[in-house]
């Protein structure tokens, strides 16, 4: 499962966006909170945060998407279930303040968090050093324990998928427009970055069932050629699309003369054939043997 988390200074503005989602955004739980409102929830938290003045940045923000074939099967409980437990395993209590809403707008549904660091206690929590990682690796541990896949699982999975496609696409194509446009064909969408001084220097692939256009301006999806194989470069695809070019011209080159050869040949036993007509035709007798029964009447007549 895809998941971000960072810790900040909020305003309102980050508690209305989670209960927005262009109006289709879900507050599935929320704890220590005694008003619905975001602008009312984000006015306790300041005022619980202002108890510890030495945690500036008092929020931890983030998300968990679940892969969509995964998100698709899990009901909205589980999915709150697997944040509340890995929010725990980077030092959420009860006594922190929480907010989490379930985001479906995209076609990809998933769930935001924004908890204040600073307890109902004043304490601080939550550490904020590394806490991406931490909160990656806790969200990892709480999958193992519900045997789901975890994020890395899945990527390296599609990662294999890619390389295969791409290496099946590279026996036969020969520009990289044809190497496009056969990964397309197998369901892949390829994005080439060039610069001046080497043309294309690199390359992007992703599943188009894997693109959400409402948030590839700030996520790129897919994955870069050195993340699917670190041993093909794309010098090397180069190379190989040169090769593929030079054999299939090689290929037509020698068609086009067999095929004169057996044009040429085929020329040859047709005049053979006229020849040997003409021959037969020559040699045939002129002479006809007369008749047996005819020829003995003559020679008794004769006698």
């Amino acid at each position: 499962m895809n998941n971000s988390a960072t810790t900040r200074r909020i305003s309102k503005i980050a508690v209305e966006y989670n209960g927005n989602d262009k109006g289709m955004a879900q507050m599935v739980y929320s704890n220590n909170l005694l008003s619905e409102d975001p602008k009312k929830q984000f006015r306790e938290m300041k005022a619980i945060a202002d108890r510890n003045k030495n945690v500036k940045n008092w929020a931890l923000t983030g998300y968990i998407s679940p892969e969509k074939s995964i998100g698709d099967q899990l009901t909205n409980q589980q999915l709150t279930d697997i944040t509340l437990r890995a929010l725990k395993k980077v030092g959420v209590t009860d006594e922190n303040q929480i907010r989490l809403d379930i985001h479906s707008s995209t076609k990809q549904k998933h769930i935001h968090f924004i908890v204040n660091r600073v307890n109902t206690e004043g304490k601080n929590t939550i550490k904020a050093h590394k806490i991406g990682e931490q909160f990656g690796k806790a969200v990892r541990e709480v999958c193992r324990e519900l045997n789901l896949k975890t994020d890395i699982e899945i990527s390296r999975e599609k990662k294999q998928q890619m390389y295969a496609a791409l290496t099946s696409c590279l026996k036969t194509a020969r520009t990289f427009d044809e190497l496009i446009g056969k990964m397309h064909q197998l369901g892949y969408r390829v994005t080439l970055s060039q610069n001046v001084k080497v043309g294309i220097s690199g390359m992007r692939i992703v599943r188009y069932e894997d693109i959400n256009h409402q948030t590839e301006r700030q996520y790129k999806p897919g994955f870069k050629l050195s993340e699917i194989a670190n041993k093909l470069r794309i010098a090397d695809i180069k190379t190989i699309l040169d090769s593929n070019q030079q054999r299939s011209e090689l290929n037509r080159h020698t068609s086009g003369q067999l095929k004169e050869i057996a044009q040429t040949e085929n020329l040859k036993i047709n005049v053979l054939k006229e020849i040997q007509k003409t021959i037969d035709e020559f040699l045939k007798p002129t002479y006809t043997a007369p008749d047996d029964e005819l020829l003995r009447r003559k020679k008794r007549k004769f006698r």
